[in-house]
């Protein structure tokens, strides 16, 4: 077993995900594929890099390259306001907006509360079966535009149903019919709709309680903005076409508009900037490299793709629930087929950090104890101190092997946490107290 893939199944056993699939295309060609765990649990069917998962919000960009296409064939334009297509006042928002996600409208949760409602039993129930319903749902909307279109990044599912709408529209015919006649059979690939479900898919499931529980098949108004399913090898495949500027369905001039940075994503992330094309997402600085890509989750399937075109090479990442953050698998291959150290990734390292971390403390002759536990990119820090208990949150500011920074917040007081290593021993350092790890 190779490294990245020692990576993979920890981190897929760690967060009880029933299969992972991985492909990867360089210059041309599939170097790798591959596939751990089931694609059906209750019926024992082993996951392949050709079985369909669900891909998500990775939908959008087929939806943009649809719209794309549409556009250089002189159907609409990208600066048609949405009001001429849907009967909404959307503040003179266009089809290039909605694209980007700044249209100015907030995300308003239809597509969560559908998935939930569906998959989860969640009680939130919204009456919505198609489009006609969502845009029903929509009628109200005007009063929440909080900025002017342009001015911020407000990412709108509902947008891209809208979006869906308009290639219907312009089109001449379904969404469904169109992405496979125009998009998936130019480009010779194998995708699918989450609502034309069979035994090429992987099986739903959903965390809960520790385990993953088999789920109903997501469906209602969701195609253009995560309706679209793939296997990881197409998935790969399509990414290399951004990659390769292949014509097959639209011009090079058009790949290169959607992978325009359109407006920056209000996100500190750790490498560079980030921003959004249409129905792209681009991060400025991985090692000295532009990464573009977009993940995916409807809460049953999790999926990532991205590429570079400096290093000449597109991953695809998929699995059939929620748990660890399929971005970061997607980051670790792509550093391991492109001579990056994954171990000098920054999740890699504060895993490490979180780790050694975590654990039981204990002040002076043991008159507190202590219990560090991670929750997500933060430590929680319990205190017992015999009769009372208290729990602290602990944001992180540097995390580093030798010496970690973080600190909490007190009645509007910011107090510094440390762990420092002394020699074999792990020190925290809280307030009045030095605690050692035992």
């Amino acid at each position: 077993m190779r490294d990245f893939e020692r990576f993979l199944f920890e981190k897929a056993k760690e967060t009880k995900l029933p299969s992972l699939a991985v492909a990867v295309v360089k210059n041309g060609d599939l170097i790798y594929s591959s596939a751990l765990g089931y694609a059906d649990l209750e019926r024992k069917r082993k996951a392949t890099p050709d079985t369909l998962y669900g891909i998500g919000s990775i939908s959008k960009s087929f939806t943009c390259l649809a719209i794309m296409k549409l556009s250089e064939e002189g159907k609409l334009s990208l600066d048609d306001p949405i009001s001429k297509y849907i009967p909404l006042d959307v503040n003179k928002a266009t089809i290039s907006h909605l694209m980007s996600h700044s249209s100015g409208i907030p995300g308003l949760g239809y597509a969560e509360a559908l998935i939930r409602q569906q998959v989860a039993e969640a009680k939130t129930w919204l009456p919505v079966a198609d489009i006609d319903d969502l845009i029903t749902f929509m009628r109200g909307v005007k009063e929440w535009h909080l900025l002017k279109p342009g001015e911020r990044w407000f990412y709108l599912n509902e947008g891209y149903e809208i979006l869906e709408r308009i290639v219907e529209i312009a089109g001449g015919k379904s969404y469904k019919e169109y992405m496979r006649e125009e998009i998936f059979k130019p480009l010779g690939i194998k995708c699918s709709f989450l609502e034309d479900f069979s035994d090429e898919f992987a099986a739903p499931y959903y965390p809960k309680d520790g385990r993953v529980k088999r789920a109903d098949m997501p469906s209602g108004p969701m195609n253009g903005a995560g309706g679209i399913a793939c296997s990881a090898i197409d998935l790969a495949r399509y990414g290399y076409m951004y990659v390769s500027k292949d014509e097959r369905v639209v011009s090079r001039e058009s790949i290169e508009e959607m992978e325009k940075p359109r407006i920056k994503i209000p996100y500190e992330v750790p490498y560079g900037d980030y921003y959004y094309g249409y129905g792209l997402m681009i991060m400025s600085d991985f090692f000295g490299r532009t990464i573009i890509g977009h993940g995916g989750s409807v809460l049953v399937y999790t999926a990532h793709m991205l590429y570079s075109e400096s290093d000449n090479i597109s991953v695809a990442v998929l699995s059939n629930s929620t748990g660890y953050p399929i971005k970061l698998f997607a980051l670790y291959v792509f550093s391991y087929f492109t001579g990056i150290d994954p171990e000098e990734l920054s999740f890699v390292r504060e895993d490490e950090v979180y780790s050694k971390l975590s654990g039981k403390y204990r002040t002076y002759s043991g008159t507190i104890d202590g219990v560090v536990k991670r929750r997500g990119d933060f430590l929680i820090l319990e205190l017992f101190e015999d009769i009372t208990s208290s729990e602290i949150i602990l944001v992180p500011q540097k995390i580093d092997e030798r010496k970690s920074i973080f600190y909490t917040l007190s009645y509007g007081s910011k107090i510094p946490v440390e762990f420092v290593q002394k020699g074999d021993k792990t020190l925290l350092i809280y307030e009045r107290y030095i605690l050692e790890k035992v």
